[in-house]
């Protein structure tokens, strides 16, 4: 099957909303926190596939933040949208903060992750400390919560540049 930018927009937001809904259904913890990560990707992958119509570093997605060219984008049209140099500056890291905290959570092998293997990944990487209750949990919500940050500018980004 061959993909274009507008399929992989399309999939970053149906990913998104099935991320959410996992979560809210609760013990689909490994699976929400998968398609949260995913949605980010296919979100890069749309913005890549604006730059160039090919797709190199597989399922890294500081790379394909990187090759998106989704900062650069983000940052110009706030500008254009009249916002002062500061607030460019806060906006920009507050996604880039995004992507990190997706970048340290989500692999693309989770879809292979049961609960029990999440919870020792998260045990291993010391994300369980100082969070209250269910690690996975947590975590799932917070790989959900900055994966929609990231959509979320996608999509307005996306919208703009239809006009």
């Amino acid at each position: 099957m061959d993909f274009r930018e507008k399929d992989y927009f399309e999939a970053a937001t149906e990913r998104m909303s099935q991320a959410r809904l996992l979560y809210h259904q609760g013990q689909c913890y490994a699976l929400a926190m998968y398609c949260a990560g995913l949605a980010v990707e296919c979100m890069l992958r749309a913005y890549r596939w604006r730059e160039h119509a090919t797709f190199e570093g597989r399922h890294v997605l500081l790379k394909l933040l990187k090759d998106s060219s989704l900062l650069g984008v983000y940052d110009m049209a706030m500008r254009d949208q009249g916002l002062g140099e500061h607030e460019v500056l806060r906006q920009s890291a507050s996604l880039q903060a995004a992507v990190g905290d997706v970048a340290v959570l989500w692999h693309n092998n989770l879809r292979f992750a049961s609960e029990r293997r999440l919870k020792a990944f998260l045990v291993s990487i010391k994300r369980h400390q100082g969070k209250k209750g269910d690690p996975c949990k947590a975590n799932a919500l917070d790989l959900v919560n900055a994966a929609q940050k990231i959509i979320d500018r996608g999509v307005l980004l996306w919208t703009l540049s239809k006009k």
